[in-house]
């Protein structure tokens, strides 16, 4: 009888201290930006734009449309913009405006 004890008693802290490790991973993220489009310290997320020729976008290393691109962006809430050699100024001149006009913060490197 003594064993079917232990092991009652085995599972017993097995199950507790599975619920205590799960309890603290899931309340650890907390604060640190998990659903709030941000750092975690009142800094926004970021987006990587690239704008190249051909008046074409990659958000985050896939193509996009301009409309798709201000909507992530807004949504992040800032965008860094990135524009290559071959990208027309007023192309670029475009987006950023649109980004703008939308309130998304931006980091332009040209």
């Amino acid at each position: 009888m003594a064993t079917r004890t232990q092991n009652n008693m085995g599972r017993t802290i097995a199950v507790i201290g599975g619920g205590a490790l799960l309890a603290w991973l899931l309340l650890r993220g907390r604060g640190k930006g998990k659903g709030s489009g941000g750092g975690g310290h009142g800094s926004p997320a970021v987006v990587e734009v690239w704008l190249r020729g051909g008046d074409r976008i990659e958000l985050d290393g896939a193509s996009s449309d301009l409309a798709t691109t201000v909507a992530r962006a807004r949504a992040a809430g800032a965008a860094r913009v990135f524009t290559a050699g071959d990208a027309r100024q007023g192309w670029h001149q475009h987006v950023i405006d649109s980004l703008r006009a939308a309130g998304v913060e931006l980091y332009v490197q040209i």
